[in-house]
């Protein structure tokens, strides 16, 4: 007699892991950091301010006839964004360098702005000379010094003092860019002057000063009066 048929055995179920809890940080066992996420370095872009007033200054210059005039737009503008003490836009007239713009808001206040003009603007500038100014119109950098007073022995420039002589008066910070006509020729030299903090004191110009002086700097390529002379 057969016998009765055995019943299967069910296969055990290995038992589920549970949940593992998350670790509390405990008193001098503090939580291990976080892998640092990847990301992307990105290229911080200009203020919005500092766009719309190179793109007006642009709009206004493209507009102007008068050369002397348009430049003078030009270095006010770039002061007032970069807070800049005083300021001068060098034109080429053959082998010298004549101020053309002269801004100074310490001598203006006790000299007047004319007779700062007046002193200033009384010789042109040698372009034979090692002047910063000079170096910037010949090789079409731009410069950007801490202390104009203490230029590295290594540069092939130095500050003509000429100009703190005659009207007592002392550069310390210094940014200066070359000026381009439609043609792309350099014609001049915008030069920047004692850069002043919140407090009114005066600091170097910062790289993101630098770029907004040089996309100033590129709209005199819009003066009309540059290309018909």
């Amino acid at each position: 007699m057969a016998g009765r048929p055995r019943p299967r055995r069910r296969a055990r179920k290995s038992p589920r892991h549970p949940a593992r809890p998350a670790q509390r940080a405990t008193p001098g066992h503090p939580r291990a950091p976080r892998a640092p996420e990847a990301h992307t370095t990105r290229r911080r872009a200009p203020s919005t301010r500092g766009a719309t007033d190179v793109a007006r200054l642009g709009v206004a210059l493209a507009a102007e006839v008068d050369v002397a005039r348009g430049l003078e737009r030009l270095l006010t503008v770039a002061r007032q964004l970069t807070r800049a003490e005083a300021g001068t836009v060098y034109v080429r007239r053959g082998d010298v360098l004549d101020f053309t713009a002269v801004q100074n808001d310490v001598l203006a206040r006790q000299l007047g702005a004319d007779e700062v003009r007046r002193r200033v603007a009384a010789r042109s500038l040698p372009l034979a000379e090692n002047s910063i100014a000079s170096y910037v119109m010949l090789t079409r950098s731009t410069v950007n010094l801490r202390d104009a007073y203490e230029v590295p022995v290594d540069k092939p420039y130095t500050l003509f003092r000429e100009v703190d002589r005659s009207t007592d008066y002392r550069t310390r910070s210094m940014l200066a860019t070359p000026l381009r006509d439609g043609r792309g020729r350099v014609f001049g030299v915008l030069q920047l002057i004692n850069a002043l903090d919140a407090r009114g004191a005066v600091r170097p110009f910062n790289r993101d000063e630098q770029r907004l002086v040089q996309d100033l700097a590129a709209q005199t390529t819009r003066l009309p009066g540059l290309t018909e002379s």
